[in-house]
């Protein structure tokens, strides 16, 4: 993976440096290049166990990406790599007493996966500031190859919202964040390991007193999110923990899903850094049970 990132730093220092028009055809060239390799440097992290070496070295790889995404602004593949990796490292990494830190990397994620959308799909472009109603029925005219890029603008987003919990206009945008992500649940309910389901399961939970919290619902959709993840995949479980069992009061639920996501040993390559994540955060949380009840 050094190897890559040495190639691609380079690659964008090289574009960087071009004259503008002059040189559109080697923009072109360098573009086609540039969006496998963003996309390969961004799988690869997700394959690392060492928790600490992505917590300091991630940065480096985000202003990479932003750097691309400044010299590639029309290519959605370099706009979605960095949404995504804005996205994981303030889930990741970002502590929750960092509210600034965490406003503002959950809104750039959210206006890169705002513009990957934009890019793919003009009549999503022409109706982004449109009124709501209108803003939900342009999404019809998404299809199941869009839902990653949907369901990450939508979590961004989403997350940026709670960050910005005391502002009415941040709230305003609930509305198209859960028309976003419908139409997700229509074209590819299972995105994610169940990432659909564990969206719907915070939300209920999060919610109000009064003003829309249903915990049995939100139990269920944990559930199904879980199912539809396996055993192997954790951060669904903790994130359960974290909200549902918390919200819900409910300290042996919280104590034994956490146990078990400590003492779990699952084997998934793809899952290596997000499963390391999981565990570093169970054990935070087991840390704090006396705080929380």
């Amino acid at each position: 993976m050094k190897r890559s990132a040495s190639i691609l730093l380079a690659a964008v220092l090289a574009v960087s440096l071009l004259p503008g028009s002059g040189c559109a055809l080697i923009r072109k060239g360098a573009a086609r290049m540039i969006s496998p390799m963003a996309s390969q440097l961004s799988e690869g992290l997700m394959h690392q166990e060492d928790v600490e070496l992505v917590r300091d070295g991630a940065p480096a790889f985000l202003l990479v990406l932003d750097a691309l995404a400044e010299s590639h602004p029309d290519n959605p593949t370099v706009l979605l790599s960095a949404a995504e990796a804005q996205l994981a490292y303030a889930t990741a990494f970002v502590d929750k007493s960092r509210r600034e830190r965490a406003r503002q990397m959950y809104r750039k994620a959210r206006d890169y996966g705002l513009r990957t959308l934009a890019e793919t799909n003009p009549r999503f472009a022409r109706a982004r500031d449109a009124d709501p109603d209108t803003f939900a029925a342009c999404l019809q005219s998404f299809r199941k190859a869009d839902a990653r890029a949907l369901i990450t603008t939508a979590t961004a987003w989403v997350m940026w919202i709670i960050a910005n919990s005391d502002s009415p206009a941040a709230l305003g945008d609930m509305p198209r964040v859960l028309a976003m992500m419908e139409r997700v649940r229509e074209l590819d309910p299972g995105i994610r390991q169940g990432g659909v389901d564990l969206f719907y399961g915070i939300y209920y939970t999060v919610l109000p007193l009064g003003g829309g919290r249903d915990l049995d619902k939100a139990r269920a959709h944990f559930e199904r999110s879980m199912e539809i993840a396996g055993p192997d995949y954790l951060l669904t479980r903790v994130t359960f923990a974290e909200f549902y069992a918390r919200y819900a009061f409910d300290r042996d639920l919280f104590e034994r899903t956490l146990q078990d996501v400590v003492d779990a040993a699952p084997d998934v390559a793809e899952f290596t850094l997000m499963n390391a994540v999981a565990q570093m955060r169970a054990r935070e949380l087991l840390d704090q049970i006396d705080e929380y009840f």
